[in-house]
This record gives C-alpha cells, sequence and structure tokens, in this order.
C-alpha cells in the first residue's frame, strides 16, 4: 500500500478538475442511479394542524434577489424545479429580500405553479395590528 501511494502524482488543480468533470460525466450517462438511491424526505408536522412539511426548505434571501435579469431568474427557476422534483416542497421569503418574491413568482409560473409548494413570507412589522396589512 505504501508503494502505490508513493507511485501517486500530487494532487493539482487540474487532476482535481479532472476528476470533477469525470465524475459530473458519470452521473449525466447514469442518472438512474442517482435518482434511484434518493433519500427519503425527512418532514415535521405544523402543531396548529398537523401538515406534514419537509424539515429543510429552499431560501431566497440573496440567491433569488436577481432582480429583472431574465437568465438569471430562468435559472432559479430551474433551482426550483430541481428542489420540487428532490421532494422539496417548502420555499421561505421576506419583503426584505429585494426582488426574491418576485423572481419566487416568475419560476412558480414557469413551472405551472407546482402543488405541493407551501410558501412561507416572514412579516416585517414592528405591530401586529399592520402585519395583516403586509401579507
Amino acid at each position: 500500500m505504501e508503494r502505490a501511494m508513493e507511485q501517486m502524482a500530487p494532487l493539482s488543480r487540474r487532476r482535481l478538475l479532472r476528476a470533477l468533470a469525470a465524475t459530473g460525466a458519470a452521473a449525466l450517462c447514469r442518472p438512474q442511479l442517482a435518482s434511484s438511491q434518493q433519500a427519503r424526505v425527512f418532514s415535521k408536522p405544523i402543531p396548529s394542524t398537523g401538515e406534514e412539511l419537509p424539515a429543510v426548505g429552499l431560501g431566497s434571501c440573496i440567491t433569488f434577489n436577481v432582480g429583472n435579469d431574465t437568465v438569471a431568474r430562468d435559472a432559479c427557476a430551474q433551482v426550483m424545479g430541481a428542489f420540487f422534483d428532490s421532494g422539496g416542497r417548502l420555499i421561505d421569503s421576506s419583503p426584505m429580500y429585494g426582488s426574491s418574491q418576485k423572481v419566487i413568482g416568475y419560476g412558480l409560473t414557469k413551472l405551472n405553479e407546482p402543488p405541493s409548494l407551501f410558501s412561507a413570507d416572514k412579516v416585517w412589522i414592528s405591530s401586529g395590528a399592520r402585519g395583516a396589512d403586509q401579507i
């Protein structure tokens, strides 16, 4: 074993990139391998309703704040599509996240509004009386 380790070339950036590219290419050639080992999505019930939701959701603070850039909006829609395809349901947003809410709406429209979506939003108002107005 020691001899085999001595004969290996040191890891360079080029070798690492080649290995990563080969791994990606292998995954593309056999996508059923990745999907056949998909783990069950861990979920927890909402206490007030009992509805089961995944414990992990898709945040939108920085990544989805892309303004009106159509290419970036389409990329966000692809991320959302992959998220839903992997069993995701919960998307979190806030009025404080710039254009994120509009970008999520754009993506949901492109994806024909997946019925599995559960949307969470934050209310950024100091008084409860004004919170309903923001919603």
